[in-house]
């Protein structure tokens, strides 16, 4: 009997609780329901951020989203992959929703450091990301890495460049311009068609021989060796730094 009252005494005490979680619950799929079949929440505008000038078509179109389309079921991470896919030269996006009618999508672009001498001449970022766009001629202000193997699935927009080859040229390009040893001038190319005897080309011009490895090293040599001498391309062709004395080849 004892039992029974104390369950009896429960019942009573939990009632109310039962009662308005059961309320909370049917509010909760009304709001829902609601939401998703009100023409409040309908998709009308899609806003880029950082994509340049775009019509509301053509903003709609680029991430194939349809105006009209729910945006409380809208799947944020599907539209966010969707224009990673399409649009490779962004590097971050982030979709939100903006409440009762928008989407926005931030965008950080790729950034080019560098391009690829093969038929024609390709960008890539600090990755070894290619970008889109092509050109029969060199980009210009983008360091040009010659020489690098062409990759068996071919040049893929989108496609990371995975050889060791290439990533030593993009790392020696990087060495050369944070250690400003060039000091004014510019490192315009980087032959790497023979691994063992890379390439500098600066302003166009001059070409700085530094081997296939010990490159800080030379680097320092290079930079003692330019405290006394100009890089003058009127007068200089070449600075061989492979052995134990610079030597340098005039014109």
């Amino acid at each position: 009997m004892h039992l029974l009252a104390s369950l009896k005494k429960a019942f009573v005490f939990s009632l109310p609780c039962i009662l308005s979680l059961g309320l909370v619950g049917t509010l909760f799929g009304t709001v829902i329901a609601y939401a998703v079949n009100s023409p409040v929440f309908r998709l009308e505008e899609v806003k880029l951020l950082n994509a340049g000038h775009l019509t509301a078509e053509q903003a709609f179109r680029f991430c194939e989203l349809i105006k009209g389309e729910n945006l409380i079921t809208l799947d944020l991470v599907n539209v966010q992959q969707w224009v990673k896919r399409r649009h490779p030269e962004f590097k971050e996006v982030i979709v939100r929703r903006v409440l009762p009618n928008r989407v926005e999508v931030l965008l950080k672009r790729r950034t080019p450091v560098a391009q690829l001498a093969y038929s024609r001449y390709v960008q890539v970022d600090k990755e070894l990301v290619i970008l889109p766009g092509s050109s029969p001629v060199p980009f210009r202000n983008l360091t040009v890495l010659q020489g690098a193997p062409v990759p068996r699935e071919g040049l893929l927009i989108g496609a990371t460049l995975r050889d060791a080859l290439t990533k030593k040229a993009l790392r020696l390009a990087d060495i050369v311009k944070v250690s400003n040893v060039l000091r004014r001038h510019w490192l315009s190319k980087v032959d790497i068609s023979d691994p063992k005897n890379i390439s500098l080309t600066v302003d166009s011009a001059i070409e700085i021989r530094i081997g296939g490895d010990h490159f800080i090293e030379r680097l320092k040599l290079l930079d003692q060796t330019l405290k006394s001498v100009e890089l003058d391309p009127s007068k200089m062709r070449y600075i061989d730094l492979r052995f134990d004395d610079v030597v340098i080849g005039p014109r």
